[in-house]
């Protein structure tokens, strides 16, 4: 039987939930000092950052974002207009839509991306030490385990 979670469990799941929220508003205003809305970079960055092997198409950007495929078409749209994306149809089935960055996208995403990186390197190791401990705080007790078991 599952245990009800602790004061502990509680608290962790608050640190790390903070670090990560200190994390995306901090992503956010890197946006934004670049003149594109956080939503925005966020599609950039997963056209840029597909698996290996996958393909930016609507489809697995829409759920790569959480987003409706109606979304990730309005997204995509407002950085095509911007010259930040480019779309291209499938030769094999011309329902299936490409999605690539342009030259002023890579660079973008690039200098952006550069930002976020460095930004984890100095302040990462708080979001890794809060993950830490909400993994530890929630493992069954081994020697519990052994007890009741």
């Amino acid at each position: 039987m599952a245990s009800r979670p602790t004061e502990s469990n509680y608290r962790s799941l608050a640190e790390f939930r903070y670090q990560i929220r200190l994390f995306m508003a901090d992503s956010d205003e890197t946006a934004r000092s670049a003149g594109l809305e956080p939503e925005q970079f966020q599609l950039l960055l997963a056209v840029r950052g597909m698996p290996q092997g996958s393909s930016a198409t609507i489809q697995r950007l829409a759920s790569r974002l959480l987003v409706r495929h109606n979304t990730a078409v309005e997204r995509i749209d407002r950085l095509a207009h911007m010259g930040l994306l480019r779309r291209t149809h499938s030769s094999r089935d011309h329902r299936v839509v490409f999605v690539e960055l342009s030259a002023r996208g890579k660079r973008i995403v690039e200098k952006l991306a550069h930002k976020r990186v460095q930004e984890l390197r100095r302040n990462g190791h708080e979001l890794i030490a809060a993950l830490a401990k909400v993994i530890s705080s929630t493992r069954p007790n081994s020697s519990r385990k052994k007890r009741d078991g």
